[in-house]
Order: C-alpha cells, then sequence, then structure tokens
C-alpha cells in the first residue's frame, strides 16, 4: 500500500472512531463550571411582598459589591481617613430612618445588599434582623457592617442550610448593613423576613455601646431599581412582611421560602402545569454530595415542600445493596400529587475517589413506600472539582445518591468495546476498499 492510500484508510478511521465517541459522550460536557449548571443569566428580576410585585433592574458596576458598598473601620482604613464604622460607598442611596434592599451586579456576579439608615444623618439609629432563606448553596456575606475585632462590635452574621441572617445594632448618624454574592447569577428566589426595631434580636439586650435605641429607628423599607448613580426607589408596603427578590416576570409563578427549625419551606403559588418551576432544595446528608435545584413541572394551583437540612441525622432505609453518598428529605408536601422534578446534584471528585467510583457509576435513586428505584442519570457537566449530574425523578419524598451497579463502567466499556470494534472492522474494509481500486 502506497504512502497515499494509507493515508486515506488512517482519515477515514479517525472520522469513524470520532463519531462513535461524540455520539457516546453526548451527555457528557466538560467545559463547564457548578454556575454553568444552574439556569442561565436571567434577564429579568422582580420584587413581591404580598400581592404586590414590582419588576426591578440590578444596580450594576466595574467594581465589586465589597469596593461599591465601601465599609470602613480601623480594620480597612487607615487613621488619617473617616472611617465612622459606615458604608462610604453608597451615601447616595442612603435615607434617614430607612432600609434599603437592592440588586448589584458587578464584575464578580449579582449580589444582594443591604444598607441601613443614612452616614451623618439625622437618623436615631435602629435594631434590625434580616433573614434570607431560599440562597443558593455558594451565596456567602461578602461584606459585613460591622465586621471587626473588639468587645464594641455587636453585629452578628450567620449562614445556614438554605439561609443567612444578621442582625444589627447601630446609633445616630451610622450605617449597617452587608451583601451576599453567590450562586444569584442564574434563576434564583430569595425571601427576606424582616425584623425592624423593637422586634429585632438585640431588642432588650444589653449592648455595649450607648446610644442605640430599643424602640423605633427604621421607618420605612425600600428596593432600589436601575442606575447605580441614580436609581429608581420602590417603597415596600410593609416593614413586617416578608419580601421575595427572584428573577422571572410578575406574570411567572411566585416561589417564597420560610426556614424551619431544621430546613427549609419552598411554597410555589399560581402555577399551571405547563410552567416549569425552579426551587432551592437544602444541600443533602453529606458535604461532598450536593442538591442544587429541582425543575418541577406538572404542579397545578400552589404546592409546598419542606425539605430538611444536611444536619439532621439520617434515619433513612437505603437502597437495597448499595450504601447511598447522600441522602435528600422532603418531610411535608402538598399540591405536588402529581408533579415530577428535574433534579441537579453535584459530587466532589475527592468523594467519588473516597468510594472508588467513576462518575458514570453514580445514579438517584428516588423512593415509592419501601421501594427504592434507581433513575435515569447523565453526568450534565463537569467543572475542576466536581462533576454535575441531571436526573429525572417522579417521587419527591426522598431522594439518594448512591452506586449504580446497573451503570457501572462494565457496561460502559462493552459499548465502547463494540463501537471500538466495529470501528476497526470498518476501517479494515475501507482500507481493502481503497486499496483494491487502486489497483484495477
Amino acid at each position: 500500500m502506497t504512502g497515499r492510500r494509507l493515508t486515506i484508510v488512517v482519515l477515514i478511521g479517525m472520522l469513524i472512531v470520532g463519531g462513535i465517541g461524540s455520539a457516546a459522550g453526548q451527555t457528557h460536557s466538560t467545559t463547564g463550571s457548578s454556575a454553568q449548571v444552574r439556569s442561565p443569566p436571567a434577564d429579568s428580576y422582580v420584587v413581591e411582598q404580598g400581592s404586590f410585585c414590582q419588576p426591578i433592574e440590578p444596580l450594576s458596576g466595574d467594581e465589586t459589591i465589597e469596593s461599591f458598598y465601601e465599609y470602613r473601620s480601623h480594620e480597612t482604613h487607615s487613621d488619617d481617613v473617616e472611617r465612622r464604622y459606615s458604608s462610604y460607598g453608597t451615601t447616595h442611596l442612603q435615607r434617614d430612618n430607612t432600609s434599603t434592599l437592592f440588586l448589584y451586579e458587578g464584575p464578580d456576579g449579582v449580589s444582594l445588599g443591604t444598607v441601613h439608615d443614612r452616614l451623618g444623618g439625622e437618623s436615631p439609629g435602629a435594631l434590625v434582623t434580616l433573614e434570607a432563606a431560599g440562597l443558593p448553596h455558594e451565596s456567602e456575606w461578602v461584606v459585613k457592617d460591622d465586621n471587626y475585632t473588639g468587645e464594641t462590635r455587636m453585629d452578628e452574621y450567620e449562614r445556614g442550610d438554605g439561609w443567612a441572617s444578621a442582625s444589627w445594632a447601630y446609633r445616630d448618624g451610622r450605617t449597617d448593613g452587608g451583601a451576599l454574592r453567590g450562586g444569584l447569577d442564574g434563576e434564583f428566589a430569595v425571601t427576606v423576613h424582616p425584623q425592624f426595631n423593637e422586634d429585632a434580636a438585640f431588642a432588650g439586650s444589653d449592648l455595649p455601646v450607648s446610644g442605640i435605641p430599643e424602640e423605633g429607628g427604621i421607618e420605612e423599607w425600600d428596593m432600589l431599581s436601575g442606575s447605580a448613580e441614580d436609581p429608581d426607589r420602590t417603597s415596600l408596603p410593609s416593614l413586617d412582611e416578608p419580601v421575595t427578590i427572584r428573577t422571572g416576570t410578575c406574570e411567572d409563578p411566585s416561589v417564597t421560602y420560610d426556614r424551619t427549625s431544621d430546613g427549609i419551606t419552598a411554597t410555589v403559588t399560581d402555577a399551571s402545569s405547563d410552567d416549569p418551576v425552579g426551587v432551592q432544595p437544602t444541600a443533602g446528608t453529606d458535604d461532598g454530595v450536593r442538591f442544587e435545584r429541582l425543575e418541577l413541572t406538572d404542579i397545578e394551583g400552589d404546592a409546598s415542600l419542606t425539605f430538611e437540612s444536611h444536619f439532621s441525622e439520617v434515619s433513612e432505609t437505603p437502597p437495597a445493596d448499595v450504601e447511598p453518598l447522600s441522602y435528600l428529605t422532603v418531610t411535608e408536601q402538598s399540591g405536588t400529587d402529581n408533579a415530577s422534578a428535574t433534579v441537579s446534584f453535584t459530587v466532589s471528585k475527592d468523594r467519588l475517589e473516597e468510594r472508588g467510583l467513576e462518575a458514570d457509576e453514580v445514579a438517584l435513586y428516588e423512593q415509592r413506600g419501601d421501594e427504592w428505584t434507581a433513575v435515569e442519570t447523565t453526568v450534565s457537566d463537569e467543572s475542576g472539582d466536581a462533576y454535575h449530574f441531571e436526573a429525572d425523578a417522579s417521587s419527591l419524598s426522598r431522594l439518594a445518591v448512591a452506586p449504580n451497579p446497573d451503570a457501572a463502567s462494565a457496561g460502559s466499556i462493552g459499548l465502547v468495546g463494540i463501537g471500538v470494534g466495529l470501528a476497526a472492522g470498518a476501517v479494515l474494509g475501507l482500507g481493502w476498499l481503497v486499496t483494491t481500486r487502486a489497483r484495477n
């Protein structure tokens, strides 16, 4: 066979094997990150409180939320810089006796921020507690006003499974506040539960700083939208009722969240059966495995699901013959009798290595009565330290991530072996054909 004939045969063989490899790997992308596995970037947002709903736009800028907020203390700025333990970057947004909410889109993504009162203003100060429920797992406090070392520091920040909270106490002429970032670049719904003034966590406490009022202070709760320099300002109807900030439009089904004693509850309102509704579950029972999102379908009207926190003790009956990596338990649900869900979850590569598993040996199981069934599970993406999976579940009460003996790599190897054998046979046959025709 001449060099020209050999080249033709090799090229045809590479095309065949490459085509088989592409077909076999069409559900396994390796170019994404965990943020990309979530829903694509949102292009619309709303703020809701009860029956009130208003479209909003994030404030945006080229600086990070930390720089935009510009908190100053003795630990962040030198002695020759004014630093009244307040936000100096948002002075144009601040109002006396007002707590202000806003979304901010910067180079590190979308953040949810808040600032209370006005620096150098006439407010007497106030006590504020805010709790955000339904947060994506990546969210964390990246701005903490105040966050410094010392006996006079009073503010407290917490982060739990599906929620975060902060409590502030400040005196006249100063501000307090903070910002959460992470997981807010795709679809989300976060419900902020307020406790202002005498209802705040610090009310009635013996505080180390004098001059902080125990009652009054905050009289208005606002939401900003649009230009970071001159935003539109919406006064929210109530100081006492929770507010939900979410992606989508006012015509979409509403999703709100409440924190429970051992988890979070997601409540869906005004859904129709053809509306896909995304909800944020708790993480699961294993730090190396994380339930990221449930995309619900076939919900008509209202529904709710209460997810147990992964800190709760596991008392499940495992799927037969396998040791699960993680569980997700829905302790209560209503309006979901006909619902199914696309379940997104991630498993760290370290966790797989500990268990001696390959990504294609992992499956989602659903429990029906006493029976556990493995459902079809695909690797949807891969980031540097984790694999990302999707699976369709028709029973939502208990889900488990576990090895699936029926999906072990032996089966995949068998399919690949057949494909390679067919490809090799095709290459030999084509080689014979090309050579024969050349001789003729």
